[in-house]
Protein backbone atom coordinates (compact mmCIF):
# COMPACT_ATOMS: atom_id res chain seq x y z
CA UNK A 1 0.00 0.00 0.00
CA UNK A 2 1.48 3.50 -1.21
CA UNK A 3 1.94 6.76 1.19
CA UNK A 4 -0.96 7.98 -0.32
CA UNK A 5 -3.66 4.82 -0.01
CA UNK A 6 -2.64 4.94 4.07
CA UNK A 7 -3.18 8.64 4.71
CA UNK A 8 -6.24 8.34 3.36
CA UNK A 9 -6.98 5.15 4.99
CA UNK A 10 -5.94 6.71 7.73
CA UNK A 11 -8.05 9.98 7.47
CA UNK A 12 -11.49 8.17 6.78
CA UNK A 13 -10.60 5.85 9.66
CA UNK A 14 -10.16 9.02 11.81
CA UNK A 15 -13.53 10.69 10.73
CA UNK A 16 -15.27 7.75 11.57
CA UNK A 17 -14.43 7.67 14.66
CA UNK A 18 -16.01 11.30 15.07
CA UNK A 19 -18.97 9.96 13.33
CA UNK A 20 -21.02 9.29 16.81
CA UNK A 21 -20.03 12.85 17.70
CA UNK A 22 -23.06 15.64 17.60
CA UNK A 23 -22.36 19.69 17.42
CA UNK A 24 -24.14 22.32 18.46
CA UNK A 25 -23.38 26.29 17.90
CA UNK A 26 -24.83 28.94 20.25
CA UNK A 27 -24.98 32.06 18.78
CA UNK A 28 -25.76 34.87 20.75
CA UNK A 29 -27.15 34.52 24.19
CA UNK A 30 -25.26 37.86 25.03
CA UNK A 31 -27.09 40.80 24.88
CA UNK A 32 -25.17 43.68 23.21
CA UNK A 33 -21.66 41.91 22.99
CA UNK A 34 -19.84 40.40 20.12
CA UNK A 35 -22.32 42.29 17.32
CA UNK A 36 -22.80 44.83 15.13
CA UNK A 37 -25.61 46.71 15.27
CA UNK A 38 -28.09 43.74 15.81
CA UNK A 39 -26.06 41.43 14.21
CA UNK A 40 -23.49 38.90 15.84
CA UNK A 41 -20.39 39.29 14.15
CA UNK A 42 -20.28 35.73 13.60
CA UNK A 43 -22.80 35.81 11.06
CA UNK A 44 -21.37 38.43 9.02
CA UNK A 45 -19.17 37.74 6.25
CA UNK A 46 -15.17 37.89 6.36
CA UNK A 47 -13.15 37.37 3.51
CA UNK A 48 -16.27 35.98 1.95
CA UNK A 49 -17.24 33.13 4.22
CA UNK A 50 -19.12 33.95 7.80
CA UNK A 51 -17.00 32.30 10.81
CA UNK A 52 -20.10 29.86 11.69
CA UNK A 53 -19.55 28.71 8.21
CA UNK A 54 -16.15 28.69 8.71
CA UNK A 55 -16.58 26.30 11.94
CA UNK A 56 -18.63 24.60 10.30
CA UNK A 57 -16.30 23.89 7.74
CA UNK A 58 -13.84 22.95 10.12
CA UNK A 59 -16.23 20.62 11.93
CA UNK A 60 -16.94 18.61 9.40
CA UNK A 61 -13.28 18.04 8.10
CA UNK A 62 -12.96 16.10 11.10
CA UNK A 63 -15.87 13.97 11.06
CA UNK A 64 -18.59 15.51 13.12
CA UNK A 65 -21.28 14.04 11.29
CA UNK A 66 -24.55 16.51 12.56
CA UNK A 67 -24.03 19.98 13.03
CA UNK A 68 -26.82 21.94 14.95
CA UNK A 69 -26.95 26.07 15.12
CA UNK A 70 -28.98 27.44 17.30
CA UNK A 71 -29.13 31.72 16.76
CA UNK A 72 -31.02 34.53 18.76
CA UNK A 73 -30.79 36.12 15.96
CA UNK A 74 -31.42 35.61 11.62
CA UNK A 75 -28.81 34.87 9.52
CA UNK A 76 -27.85 38.06 6.72
CA UNK A 77 -29.67 36.16 3.74
CA UNK A 78 -29.46 33.69 2.51
CA UNK A 79 -29.00 31.39 4.94
CA UNK A 80 -27.27 28.20 5.71
CA UNK A 81 -27.58 25.57 3.40
CA UNK A 82 -29.58 22.76 4.72
CA UNK A 83 -27.09 20.00 3.81
CA UNK A 84 -24.42 21.94 6.11
CA UNK A 85 -26.57 22.47 9.42
CA UNK A 86 -29.95 22.51 11.36
CA UNK A 87 -29.94 26.25 11.96
CA UNK A 88 -32.65 27.04 14.47
CA UNK A 89 -33.49 31.11 15.36
CA UNK A 90 -34.83 30.80 19.52
CA UNK A 91 -36.27 33.73 21.16
CA UNK A 92 -33.97 35.69 23.06
CA UNK A 93 -35.73 34.84 26.73
CA UNK A 94 -35.50 31.15 25.78
CA UNK A 95 -32.35 31.28 24.24
CA UNK A 96 -30.72 29.35 26.97
CA UNK A 97 -33.26 26.77 27.62
CA UNK A 98 -33.78 25.65 24.27
CA UNK A 99 -29.98 25.50 24.20
CA UNK A 100 -30.50 22.63 26.81
CA UNK A 101 -33.12 21.21 25.00
CA UNK A 102 -30.78 20.83 22.21
CA UNK A 103 -27.88 19.26 24.00
CA UNK A 104 -30.20 17.05 25.50
CA UNK A 105 -31.78 15.68 22.34
CA UNK A 106 -28.04 15.28 21.08
CA UNK A 107 -26.87 13.76 23.92
CA UNK A 108 -29.92 10.67 23.61
CA UNK A 109 -28.05 9.93 20.25
CA UNK A 110 -24.06 10.14 20.63
CA UNK A 111 -21.56 9.32 23.29
CA UNK A 112 -21.15 12.82 23.69
CA UNK A 113 -21.86 16.91 22.18
CA UNK A 114 -19.08 19.60 21.74
CA UNK A 115 -20.98 22.77 23.02
CA UNK A 116 -19.49 25.84 21.13
CA UNK A 117 -20.80 29.19 21.65
CA UNK A 118 -20.16 30.65 18.75
CA UNK A 119 -18.76 34.61 19.61
CA UNK A 120 -15.28 34.36 17.96
CA UNK A 121 -13.00 32.55 15.96
CA UNK A 122 -10.95 29.46 17.39
CA UNK A 123 -8.55 27.74 15.66
CA UNK A 124 -8.84 24.34 17.75
CA UNK A 125 -7.66 20.57 17.23
CA UNK A 126 -11.75 19.02 17.44
CA UNK A 127 -10.17 15.77 16.75
CA UNK A 128 -7.61 15.84 19.77
CA UNK A 129 -9.83 17.62 21.55
CA UNK A 130 -12.81 14.77 21.77
CA UNK A 131 -9.84 12.41 21.82
CA UNK A 132 -8.74 13.73 25.30
CA UNK A 133 -11.77 14.18 26.41
CA UNK A 134 -12.87 10.33 25.95
CA UNK A 135 -9.01 9.03 27.46
CA UNK A 136 -9.98 11.61 30.44
CA UNK A 137 -12.97 10.12 31.17
CA UNK A 138 -14.35 13.28 32.56
CA UNK A 139 -17.79 14.69 32.60
CA UNK A 140 -16.89 18.03 30.88
CA UNK A 141 -13.74 18.91 28.95
CA UNK A 142 -13.31 22.57 28.44
CA UNK A 143 -10.92 24.18 25.85
CA UNK A 144 -8.88 27.10 27.36
CA UNK A 145 -6.29 29.09 25.14
CA UNK A 146 -2.75 30.24 25.79
CA UNK A 147 -3.61 33.75 24.70
CA UNK A 148 -6.63 34.58 26.28
CA UNK A 149 -7.76 32.13 28.35
CA UNK A 150 -10.87 29.80 29.33
CA UNK A 151 -12.62 29.49 26.02
CA UNK A 152 -16.57 28.66 26.01
CA UNK A 153 -15.69 25.48 23.83
CA UNK A 154 -17.01 22.17 26.00
CA UNK A 155 -17.07 18.24 25.40
CA UNK A 156 -19.95 16.42 27.42
CA UNK A 157 -20.46 12.89 28.12
CA UNK A 158 -23.90 11.81 27.19
CA UNK A 159 -24.31 10.70 30.52
CA UNK A 160 -23.60 13.92 32.32
CA UNK A 161 -26.79 14.94 32.31
CA UNK A 162 -26.61 17.11 35.37
CA UNK A 163 -23.08 18.76 34.87
CA UNK A 164 -24.40 19.73 31.45
CA UNK A 165 -27.91 20.99 32.87
CA UNK A 166 -26.04 23.08 35.48
CA UNK A 167 -23.66 24.52 32.81
CA UNK A 168 -26.03 25.62 30.02
CA UNK A 169 -27.98 27.02 33.04
CA UNK A 170 -25.45 29.24 33.88
CA UNK A 171 -25.03 30.32 30.51
CA UNK A 172 -21.59 28.42 30.37
CA UNK A 173 -20.14 31.08 32.89
CA UNK A 174 -20.57 29.46 36.28
CA UNK A 175 -16.92 28.82 37.35
CA UNK A 176 -17.86 26.48 40.06
CA UNK A 177 -18.80 24.01 37.13
CA UNK A 178 -15.64 21.27 37.77
CA UNK A 179 -14.17 20.84 33.70
CA UNK A 180 -10.68 19.09 32.32
CA UNK A 181 -9.07 22.39 31.03
CA UNK A 182 -7.29 21.16 27.24
CA UNK A 183 -5.06 23.11 25.93
CA UNK A 184 -5.47 25.16 23.00
CA UNK A 185 -2.06 26.90 20.67
CA UNK A 186 -3.90 27.59 17.54
CA UNK A 187 -5.47 31.41 16.94
CA UNK A 188 -8.07 32.70 19.18
CA UNK A 189 -9.72 36.11 18.06
CA UNK A 190 -12.83 36.59 20.53
CA UNK A 191 -14.69 39.28 18.42
CA UNK A 192 -16.22 40.96 21.17
CA UNK A 193 -16.20 44.63 19.41
CA UNK A 194 -15.72 45.69 15.44
CA UNK A 195 -11.81 46.43 15.80
CA UNK A 196 -10.91 42.73 16.62
CA UNK A 197 -12.64 42.24 13.51
CA UNK A 198 -10.40 44.21 11.47
CA UNK A 199 -7.86 42.44 13.31
CA UNK A 200 -8.98 39.31 11.97
CA UNK A 201 -8.74 40.54 8.66
CA UNK A 202 -5.50 41.88 8.99
CA UNK A 203 -3.84 38.74 10.23
CA UNK A 204 -5.14 36.80 7.76
CA UNK A 205 -3.81 39.29 5.16
CA UNK A 206 -0.47 38.41 7.20
CA UNK A 207 -0.99 34.37 7.07
CA UNK A 208 -1.41 34.44 10.96
CA UNK A 209 -4.88 33.41 11.05
CA UNK A 210 -6.47 30.36 9.08
CA UNK A 211 -8.77 32.37 7.21
CA UNK A 212 -8.23 32.21 3.65
CA UNK A 213 -9.89 34.97 1.53
CA UNK A 214 -12.73 33.11 -0.94
CA UNK A 215 -12.12 34.30 -4.04
CA UNK A 216 -9.29 34.22 -6.86
CA UNK A 217 -5.90 36.17 -6.16
CA UNK A 218 -6.35 38.12 -9.51
CA UNK A 219 -2.65 39.97 -8.48
CA UNK A 220 -0.62 39.34 -5.31
CA UNK A 221 -3.00 40.74 -2.50
CA UNK A 222 -5.59 41.24 -4.05
CA UNK A 223 -8.44 38.53 -4.15
CA UNK A 224 -11.67 39.69 -6.32
CA UNK A 225 -15.09 36.88 -5.39
CA UNK A 226 -17.24 35.59 -8.22
CA UNK A 227 -19.23 38.12 -9.89
CA UNK A 228 -17.82 41.38 -8.89
CA UNK A 229 -17.39 44.57 -11.56
CA UNK A 230 -14.23 46.83 -10.78
CA UNK A 231 -13.73 49.63 -12.84
CA UNK A 232 -10.75 50.13 -15.10
CA UNK A 233 -10.54 53.23 -13.49
CA UNK A 234 -10.83 52.39 -10.19
CA UNK A 235 -7.82 51.55 -7.85
CA UNK A 236 -7.49 48.55 -5.62
CA UNK A 237 -4.03 48.38 -3.46
CA UNK A 238 -2.73 45.08 -1.94
CA UNK A 239 -3.84 43.63 0.71
CA UNK A 240 -7.38 44.12 -0.31
CA UNK A 241 -10.77 41.42 -0.67
CA UNK A 242 -13.66 42.58 -3.63
CA UNK A 243 -16.27 39.79 -2.80
CA UNK A 244 -18.45 38.11 -4.43
CA UNK A 245 -21.07 40.94 -6.27
CA UNK A 246 -19.52 43.67 -5.79
CA UNK A 247 -19.54 47.24 -7.75
CA UNK A 248 -16.52 49.37 -7.55
CA UNK A 249 -17.37 52.60 -9.67
CA UNK A 250 -14.94 54.59 -11.41
CA UNK A 251 -12.31 56.46 -9.58
CA UNK A 252 -13.13 54.35 -6.41
CA UNK A 253 -9.76 53.80 -4.39
CA UNK A 254 -9.34 50.39 -2.13
CA UNK A 255 -6.35 50.50 0.16
CA UNK A 256 -4.22 49.51 3.21
CA UNK A 257 -5.91 46.10 3.76
CA UNK A 258 -9.64 46.96 3.12
CA UNK A 259 -12.51 44.44 2.07
CA UNK A 260 -15.98 44.58 0.40
CA UNK A 261 -18.06 41.21 1.66
CA UNK A 262 -20.67 40.43 -0.80
CA UNK A 263 -23.21 42.85 -2.87
CA UNK A 264 -21.10 45.64 -0.91
CA UNK A 265 -20.81 48.73 -3.48
CA UNK A 266 -18.11 51.97 -3.40
CA UNK A 267 -19.27 54.42 -5.60
CA UNK A 268 -17.30 56.93 -7.87
CA UNK A 269 -14.22 58.56 -6.49
CA UNK A 270 -14.93 57.42 -2.97
CA UNK A 271 -12.11 56.15 -1.15
CA UNK A 272 -12.18 53.21 1.38
CA UNK A 273 -8.85 53.22 3.91
CA UNK A 274 -8.22 50.88 6.25
CA UNK A 275 -12.08 49.91 6.70
CA UNK A 276 -14.70 47.05 5.88
CA UNK A 277 -17.99 47.61 4.03
CA UNK A 278 -20.47 44.37 5.54
CA UNK A 279 -22.48 42.84 2.80
CA UNK A 280 -25.35 44.20 1.29
CA UNK A 281 -23.75 48.06 2.10
CA UNK A 282 -23.47 50.99 -0.45
CA UNK A 283 -21.10 53.92 -0.24
CA UNK A 284 -22.09 56.72 -2.12
CA UNK A 285 -20.12 59.12 -4.41
CA UNK A 286 -17.12 61.58 -3.52
CA UNK A 287 -16.51 60.49 0.18
CA UNK A 288 -13.94 59.30 2.24
CA UNK A 289 -13.96 56.42 4.60
CA UNK A 290 -10.78 55.72 6.93
CA UNK A 291 -10.61 53.12 9.60
CA UNK A 292 -14.21 52.12 10.12
CA UNK A 293 -16.70 49.65 9.41
CA UNK A 294 -19.63 50.09 7.74
CA UNK A 295 -22.83 48.69 7.51
CA UNK A 296 -26.71 48.51 8.14
CA UNK A 297 -26.94 52.32 8.30
CA UNK A 298 -24.05 52.13 10.79
CA UNK A 299 -20.37 53.85 10.77
CA UNK A 300 -18.21 52.25 13.47
CA UNK A 301 -15.18 54.29 14.04
CA UNK A 302 -11.69 52.66 14.93
CA UNK A 303 -10.21 55.93 15.71
CA UNK A 304 -12.77 57.34 17.81
CA UNK A 305 -14.59 54.32 19.17
CA UNK A 306 -18.21 55.11 18.74
CA UNK A 307 -20.88 53.60 16.46
CA UNK A 308 -23.08 56.04 14.88
CA UNK A 309 -26.00 55.60 12.83
CA UNK A 310 -26.55 57.23 9.30
CA UNK A 311 -30.27 57.68 8.30
CA UNK A 312 -29.61 59.65 4.84
CA UNK A 313 -29.51 56.46 2.71
CA UNK A 314 -27.93 58.56 0.13
CA UNK A 315 -24.67 58.49 1.96
CA UNK A 316 -24.64 54.87 2.99
CA UNK A 317 -27.63 52.63 2.22
CA UNK A 318 -28.32 48.94 1.33
CA UNK A 319 -28.04 47.68 -2.28
CA UNK A 320 -30.79 46.62 -4.31
CA UNK A 321 -29.63 43.11 -4.24
CA UNK A 322 -30.38 43.45 -0.52
CA UNK A 323 -34.18 44.14 -0.70
CA UNK A 324 -33.95 40.98 -3.63
CA UNK A 325 -32.90 38.58 -1.42
CA UNK A 326 -35.66 39.74 1.49
CA UNK A 327 -38.35 39.74 -0.46
CA UNK A 328 -36.82 35.91 -2.01
CA UNK A 329 -36.22 34.74 1.08
CA UNK A 330 -40.09 35.25 2.97
CA UNK A 331 -41.41 34.36 0.13
CA UNK A 332 -39.87 30.69 0.21
CA UNK A 333 -40.67 30.83 4.12
CA UNK A 334 -44.11 31.55 2.94
CA UNK A 335 -44.43 29.07 0.14
CA UNK A 336 -42.54 26.22 3.04
CA UNK A 337 -45.42 27.25 5.81
CA UNK A 338 -48.12 27.27 3.11
CA UNK A 339 -47.14 23.69 1.88
CA UNK A 340 -46.31 22.03 5.56
CA UNK A 341 -50.10 23.27 6.84
CA UNK A 342 -51.46 21.97 3.62
CA UNK A 343 -49.71 18.54 4.12
CA UNK A 344 -51.19 18.49 7.71
CA UNK A 345 -54.27 19.42 6.65
CA UNK A 346 -54.88 16.91 4.09
CA UNK A 347 -52.64 14.01 5.43
CA UNK A 348 -52.28 14.02 9.47
CA UNK A 349 -55.58 15.26 10.44
CA UNK A 350 -57.40 13.34 13.16
CA UNK A 351 -60.95 11.53 11.33
CA UNK A 352 -62.99 14.37 13.70
CA UNK A 353 -60.94 16.95 11.69
CA UNK A 354 -61.19 15.03 8.26
CA UNK A 355 -64.93 15.05 8.52
CA UNK A 356 -65.00 18.83 9.52
CA UNK A 357 -62.84 19.08 6.72
CA UNK A 358 -64.91 17.32 4.02
CA UNK A 359 -68.23 19.44 5.27
CA UNK A 360 -65.94 22.74 4.81
CA UNK A 361 -64.66 21.61 1.24
CA UNK A 362 -68.66 20.79 0.42
CA UNK A 363 -70.18 23.92 1.85
CA UNK A 364 -69.62 27.38 0.33
CA UNK A 365 -67.17 28.83 2.55
CA UNK A 366 -63.61 29.08 2.70
CA UNK A 367 -61.96 25.64 3.87
CA UNK A 368 -58.89 27.57 5.62
CA UNK A 369 -59.57 30.46 7.58
CA UNK A 370 -57.42 33.38 7.56
CA UNK A 371 -54.11 33.39 10.06
CA UNK A 372 -52.08 36.21 11.27
CA UNK A 373 -48.57 35.98 11.97
CA UNK A 374 -46.30 37.44 14.67
CA UNK A 375 -44.88 40.70 13.78
CA UNK A 376 -41.22 40.63 14.09
CA UNK A 377 -39.71 42.98 16.96
CA UNK A 378 -37.44 45.13 15.75
CA UNK A 379 -27.81 58.43 20.55
CA UNK A 380 -26.85 59.38 17.35
CA UNK A 381 -24.08 61.49 17.11
CA UNK A 382 -22.33 63.41 13.60
CA UNK A 383 -20.84 60.95 11.49
CA UNK A 384 -18.67 63.12 9.38
CA UNK A 385 -15.45 62.84 11.17
CA UNK A 386 -15.56 59.33 10.05
CA UNK A 387 -17.45 59.47 6.50
CA UNK A 388 -16.13 62.41 4.59
CA UNK A 389 -16.20 63.90 0.96
CA UNK A 390 -12.49 63.77 -0.27
CA UNK A 391 -10.70 66.50 -0.55
CA UNK A 392 -8.71 64.98 -3.52
CA UNK A 393 -9.03 63.22 -6.30
CA UNK A 394 -8.03 59.55 -7.32
CA UNK A 395 -5.06 58.79 -5.82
Amino acid sequence: MDLDARNLQASASAASELRGVRALLLVGGRPGLERFGEMPLVLLDVLGRSILLRTIDRLRTVGIGEVTVLSDTESVPPRPAAELCHFQVARRESFWDEALHQTRRMARQSECVLVIRLGGWAEVDYRTMISHHRKSGVALTRAVSRDVGALEIFVASSNSTAETAALLRGELRDERIQTSPFEVSGYVNLLQESAELRKLILDSFAGEAAVPPFGRECRPGVWVGRGSRIHRDARVLAPAYIGSFCHVHRGAVVTRGSSLEHHAELDCGTMLDGSTLLPYTRIAAGLEVEQSVVGFHQVHSLVHQITVDVEDTHLIGTTQEYVSMRVYTAAQWVLTFLSNTLWKFLFESSPQQARSASAALGSSGPALSESSLAPVESEAKSYREMVAARRYGDE
